[in-house]
């Protein structure tokens, strides 16, 4: 069946989803359709904004009368913290932002959405993490989001791996409130999680590879799931390895649908038909 077009005109109001690269990004399409099928009168664009360009971006942002706000992808989550005027408990937590709300009078408030998201898909794929442990390779922005939704959904233990040994050191200092064990550094088997995830760039198509060797990926029981955060392509090395052993997969698609109604409803553009979700 054809999906409904959006026909834009002067009185459209807009959306952004900023990142570089941007190519890969699923987001516009979900909300596009959405508001098409909802009669809602907007668009979302996907813009390739460098990291020299946010401030400028930004502060277009607040002048733009018939903008709503925007997404962000990589890399700008940490930056944003600085540029907004409001953030979320959860941003606040992770200093990162992925959504950006434009209030009517310029006014920028932030939040935080990845970990949501990645969970909300995860469980939607039958995985429920209260009680479970993972080994999670990156502690960016998307990776410190993943794990600090894990602790809060009532998850037992994280094994955080990053080439990054601050941002990985950094990350456990903001999850020990939660009451999350914590543990640093790749294990030598990974016999003892439930699932791995790779919230790296490592898999996408300008870096391709993976963090978790095929050797290490055997090492997980049967019963493991194994999720990729990566939009480009959708079913990444990792995931072939994964599924070749007869692992379950989760990939990128399910973080992406799992936070759409979320992001709807930070940006204050849902249909008034109900839950978007």
């Amino acid at each position: 069946m054809d999906q409904p077009g959006i026909i834009v005109t002067g009185a459209t109001r807009v959306t952004f989803m900023i990142g570089t690269p941007i190519a890969q990004v699923r987001s516009p399409v979900l909300f596009n359709r959405y508001f098409a099928e909802h009669g809602v009168d907007r668009a979302m664009v996907p813009l390739d904004v460098s990291a020299e360009a946010l401030p400028s971006f930004v502060r277009a942002v607040r002048d733009a009368s018939n903008c709503d706000g925007f997404v962000a992808t990589l890399p700008h989550k940490r930056a944003l913290l600085e540029l907004v005027d409001e953030v979320s408990e959860t941003a606040r937590q992770l200093e990162s932002v992925n959504v950006v709300r434009r209030d009517a009078d310029g006014r920028l408030v932030g939040d935080m959405a990845d970990g949501a998201g990645f969970w909300n898909g995860a469980e939607a794929n039958g995985f429920d993490p209260k009680g479970k442990s993972i080994v999670l390779a990156g502690a960016g922005a998307a990776g410190s989001a993943i794990a600090y939704e894990f602790a809060r959904r009532g998850g037992s233990h994280v094994a955080i791996w990053s080439s990054n040994e601050a941002e990985a050191s950094a990350l456990r200092v903001r999850l020990a409130p939660t009451g999350v064990a914590v543990t640093i550094g790749m294990p030598a088997s990974l016999d003892a999680f439930d699932m791995a995830v790779n919230a790296t760039p490592v898999g996408m198509r300008h870096a391709p590879g993976s963090v978790f060797s095929l050797s290490l990926v055997a090492t997980l029981p049967a019963h493991a799931i194994v999720a990729d955060a990566i939009t480009d392509p959708v079913e990444t090395q990792l995931l072939g390895m994964a599924a070749g052993r007869g692992l379950g997969t989760i990939n990128g698609h399910a973080m992406t649908l799992g936070q759409f109604g979320y992001l709807l409803k930070a940006l204050n553009v849902a249909a008034s038909t109900g839950d978007p979700r």
